[in-house]
């Protein structure tokens, strides 16, 4: 496949995978540039990405909808501060559709695997067999895509029906069940709640608590969508005040050195938990013992409410399997349920394992990155000429919205498209040498972060690398990203 065009392979100037909100934003950045002939590949049915995969009950974003937008699709009529799944995916839907996208959309199209050929172009197989090349390749598959599973001694045993967050199955019903959730972090507290208030009884098992701020949700009020809607200035008066928080408030708590802002937000924190319960014990069992940031900091309203019920109970003893009935823990319970939900996150290494990316010289990328994801900027690689990423290595972030990173990752990738495109080279590949001196300066960088203290998370791989996060402020990489440096590229 990778040594030429096949007889049966339909040629593009660029693909994309994936229809998230980083494809789609890839799509519009493309038109406005002028390339018309590229397709979008979406493994599901629908736009989305991670807002069509994850559908469970209580699923919102924990930033304000001001700010979790594209920046030149604003939406005046969002009825909450923090908008709900269902009318996140839609303003999706609706994006595509004002901007021409559809026509350039296969859903319900998974990706198998992509690699560079000898004619200079990528090669990419369906999972149907068809064949697809391109002389440039956008994976907008991000870094949280592929739900992780904790494998319990005793898995299959289990009678009951198992569900993950990010593939919720609404055709179970939760009334007067007796419901396992093993996971406290971003997605179940967001679904805990509701559970609660179906379910006959609900265990809550936590490997460790988290840091918790209040999220200060509320609707709308008409006057202020009607604002939005006549003085456009007004929102983004609104969205400034939103960024500025991210920058000035939440940044600085993931700086090493920054005490008394960290002091503060761990002080709002607790106080949110006293005041929502007054049980000494369950306050200390969900109050964190490592410093405030180290692990993703979590909003909500009514996470802490719902252990006022009596039918819900926190389970800290650790999991030591399950049974026909439900789970055993290392204190010798043995709880008896009827559905196990997994609020246990993704698998997020390796990244971008959902499609097998094979480069120059056959070297395929899981390969090239076995001793830890690294890219240049976040968006490129060496050893895989015109291949650009989107929410790549090094760009997630622990205090503002991913989307405006993306936003800037598009029009730096765009750019350097046109460039390949314009100037009909062969190939644009980031220089190993430049790729190097970045990736020392990030990791020396991020070693004065929060992240790299003595606490599991995501973020950091076996070897203890931190290969997620950007150690920046987003105002940082919004001028680190301005626009591609041609000579930091080998180009033929």
């Amino acid at each position: 496949m990778a040594d030429g065009l096949m007889p049966d392979e339909k040629k593009h100037q660029v693909i994309i995978i994936g229809a998230g909100m980083s494809g789609l934003c890839m799509g519009i950045a493309l038109l406005k540039r002028g390339i018309r002939d590229f397709v979008i590949l979406e493994k599901s049915p629908a736009v989305g990405g991670t807002w069509y995969d994850n559908s469970y009950p209580g699923a919102c974003c924990d930033v304000p909808s001001v700010l979790y937008s594209f920046s030149f699709a604003p939406k005046a009529d969002w009825t909450r501060r923090h908008a709900p799944h269902d009318e996140i995916r839609a303003y999706f839907e609706e994006t595509a559709e004002r901007f021409g996208l559809r026509p350039h959309l296969r859903l319900s199209t998974p990706v198998k695997r992509a690699a560079y050929g000898d004619d200079d172009c990528w090669h990419v197989e369906l999972a149907s067999g068809e064949r697809l090349t391109a002389r440039a390749l956008v994976s907008g598959l991000g870094q949280l895509n592929v739900p992780f599973t904790p494998a319990f001694p005793g898995t299959e045993r289990f009678q009951g029906e198992r569900i993950h967050s990010a593939r919720w199955n609404h055709d179970v019903s939760l009334a007067g069940k007796r419901v396992a959730v093993i996971g406290t972090a971003a997605s179940a507290i967001q679904f805990i709640p509701p559970v609660a208030r179906e379910a006959a009884q609900l265990y809550v098992y936590q490997r460790s608590p988290n840091y918790i701020v209040r999220r200060g949700d509320r609707a709308y009020h008409d006057w202020e969508k009607s604002l939005f809607a006549r003085l456009p200035l007004a929102q983004k008066l609104a969205r400034l005040l939103v960024w500025l928080r991210g920058e000035w408030i939440l940044y600085p708590v993931l700086r090493s050195n920054s005490r008394i802002t960290r002091a503060l937000l761990e002080r709002k924190s607790r106080q949110f938990l006293e005041e929502e319960l007054d049980d000494p014990a369950l306050r200390r069992a969900l109050t964190p013992d490592y410093r405030i940031g180290c692990k993703r900091i979590l909003f909500s309203d009514d996470y802490y409410g719902a252990f006022r019920r009596s039918t819900v109970e926190l389970v800290t003893s650790p999991i030591e399997g399950f049974d026909e009935e439900g789970v055993r823990t290392a204190d010798g319970e043995a709880r008896p349920v009827d559905v196990i939900i997994y609020g246990t996150g993704f698998q997020t290494h390796p990244m971008q394992g959902q499609v097998e990316f094979v480069g120059r010289d056959g070297v395929s990328l899981q390969e090239a990155w076995a001793e830890g994801e690294e890219a240049y900027r976040g968006v490129c690689t060496a050893g895989f000429p015109n291949f650009f990423m989107l929410y790549g290595p090094n760009t997630n972030l622990g205090s503002n919205s991913i989307i405006f990173m993306v936003e800037r990752q598009c029009r730096y990738v765009a750019a350097c498209i046109d460039k390949l495109l314009v100037h009909d080279l062969k190939r644009l590949e980031v220089n190993p040498g430049v790729q190097r001196a970045y990736n020392d300066r990030m990791q020396g960088e991020l070693a004065g972060t929060v992240w790299v203290s003595d606490c599991d998370n995501w973020y950091k791989n076996a070897a203890g690398r931190v290969t997620h996060n950007w150690p920046r402020s987003t105002a940082a990489y919004w001028w680190h990203i301005r626009g591609p440096d041609f000579a930091d590229f080998d180009m033929a």
